[in-house]
């Protein structure tokens, strides 16, 4: 396998772990936790989809910073673990395969420091909706954002 081929594997590998991290229900079933014989529950369900509908969005503004932000995180470390593979690779006669291996490692660095976390794009759009729910006059009472 040639270098470029090498680097692209294992980026796409690290993509695909990324991506695999499991998830919670869909935004659009998330329903806040509520005593159900003090609350108006017709009214609770038109809040509800008004909430929802402003956290639907939130959440693509999340998604797509936190795939900009993986794209740049990608390339830098991609870049800096080739140089680090071929400077101390160097002058010997594993310098192509250390850069190799130092850019598919910088990559995946990269893909793994990702400023957006789990919980922010995972139960930022859910505390979305608790914080809407509770400013209409409802009471949640889990956790905000942890339903």
């Amino acid at each position: 396998m040639n270098f470029l081929t090498k680097t692209r594997s294992i980026g796409l590998i690290a993509v695909a772990l990324l991506a695999g991290c499991a998830e919670l229900e869909p935004l659009t079933e998330y329903r806040p936790v509520v005593d159900q014989q003090r609350t108006d529950m017709p009214r609770f369900e038109r809040d509800l989809e008004a909430c929802r509908a402003v956290a639907v969005q939130v959440e693509a503004d999340y998604r797509q910073r936190q795939q900009e932000q993986m794209g740049a995180n990608l390339m830098t470390g991609l870049l800096l673990g080739a140089i680090t593979g071929a400077v101390v690779g160097g002058g010997t006669n594993y310098q192509r395969e250390l850069t190799a291996y130092g850019a598919a490692s910088g990559m995946a660095a990269g893909a793994a420091a990702n400023d957006y976390s789990y919980d922010l794009v995972t139960y930022g759009p859910r505390r979305v909706v608790d914080r809407c729910m509770a400013e209409r006059g409802h009471t949640i009472l889990n956790d905000i954002g942890r339903g």
